[in-house]
């Protein structure tokens, strides 16, 4: 019996420090409100805003004639990802609701850190108009684009896009080029 409820209480012990070491995947949202955003120039001269995302890591969003560019992190405006676009003319703004970032995250230290975001891109160009999921990766150093997804094409485009932001972003090589994930052809990309 001893052996027994010792066993009972090993197992319990192990189970506990299991499920602690285990780190729950989270979202948090965050809208891009330009009126709240502080205008900022980065190398080049290239006019942008950073506006508010999760503590220490604040979201940056430039555009021009044609392309919007976002990148999150402390040097945001520094990374890849704040010169990355998709190829067919993009806007985070449809002209009916705010954009907002999604974020993926983990919390450590009582405290959310991010791994990706997910935005949601209006794509157009000749043949039509469209919609596309950007998956990017987000470190302290670094963000970049991880992968599209064609939010038309594919039945339900965010559960791919956190399935993806969840398997890849942590480990992609920024040097990399991102990929289309899932079907593809309803929206330009």
């Amino acid at each position: 019996m001893t052996v027994r409820l010792l066993s009972s209480a090993v197992f319990a012990i192990l189970l506990g420090g299991v499920a602690n070491a285990v780190q729950q995947v989270k979202s948090l949202y965050t809208p891009i409100d330009f009126a709240k955003c502080e205008p900022m120039l980065r190398d080049g001269g290239t006019a942008g805003r950073v506006c508010e995302g999760l503590p220490e890591y604040p979201v940056f969003v430039a555009a021009d004639s044609d392309k919007t560019f976002l990148s999150a992190g402390p040097h945001a405006a520094e990374t890849r990802a704040a010169a990355q676009s998709l190829n067919a003319e993009n806007s985070i703004f449809d002209g009916h609701t705010r954009p907002t970032v999604e974020w993926r995250f983990v919390i450590r230290d009582d405290r959310p850190v991010p791994y990706a975001t997910i935005v949601r891109y209006f794509t157009r160009s000749s043949e039509g108009h469209g919609e596309v999921l950007v998956v990017s990766r987000v470190a302290r150093g670094e963000a970049c684009h991880v992968a599209y997804i064609d939010a038309l094409a594919n039945g339900e485009p965010i559960v791919l896009a956190r399935k993806v932001a969840d398997t890849q972003a942590r480990q992609f090589d920024c040097a990399s080029e991102p990929t289309v994930v899932g079907a593809r052809g309803r929206s330009p990309m």
